[in-house]
């Protein structure tokens, strides 16, 4: 009973939220579905299961995106600018609303596994590279653009290695995944 108190208030945000907060309606329903599928993958046992409830949680993603796994205006908090080798920037994005370390905890960042790091990486002399030269770390910003699809339609994710017992690696591609995102834009909230 606990969690669905913390999953209405994951999704509907603080009492008195102020208008920076607000977030808008895929990105609530991107939230709920990450922490819901979170919830149910702690109590799964069987290593089986994960990949099924994988495939659900991919499916609930894209529904949660619409067509072309796009997001507009999503509120995130700044974590990280890393220089590319060629000049550019990566970028790790949090959302925070899953501060709270009893949530999933992902990520979100321009990059990504093959070429996508390549397509996703924000060029010298772009819009986008002349923006975060004004930011830091910490920033709270809205930014818009699109997930990578994977194989099952869902977002491209990597996860992070928490630890190597049984079932605990694929209980990280629910605790902590890294997803990959390329920015359209960045702006303040």
């Amino acid at each position: 009973m606990a969690h669905i108190a913390a999953l209405a208030t994951l999704v509907a945000g603080p009492v008195g939220a102020h208008a920076a907060d607000v977030v808008p309606t895929s990105q609530a329903a991107f939230r709920a579905e990450i922490q819901r599928h979170f919830e149910l993958a702690k109590e799964e046992t069987q290593s089986l299961r994960f990949v099924e409830l994988e495939r659900a949680r991919d499916a609930a993603l894209a529904q949660a995106l619409g067509e072309g796994l796009a997001f507009q205006g999503w509120i995130f908090e700044l974590r990280g600018i890393e220089p590319t080798p060629g000049g550019g920037y990566f970028v790790r994005f949090l959302d925070p609303a899953f501060a709270d370390h009893r949530l999933a905890r992902p990520t979100f960042w321009n990059g990504g596994p093959g070429r996508i790091a390549s397509q996703a990486a924000i060029r010298p002399g772009s819009a986008l590279y002349d923006v975060l030269k004004g930011l830091k770390p910490g920033n709270r910003i809205a930014v818009s653009g699109y997930f990578y699809p994977n194989a099952n339609g869902g977002p491209v994710f990597e996860a992070a290695q928490l630890n190597y017992r049984e079932n605990a690696a694929a209980l990280a591609k629910f605790r902590a995944p890294y997803f990959a995102v390329r920015v359209t834009e960045i702006r303040p909230p």
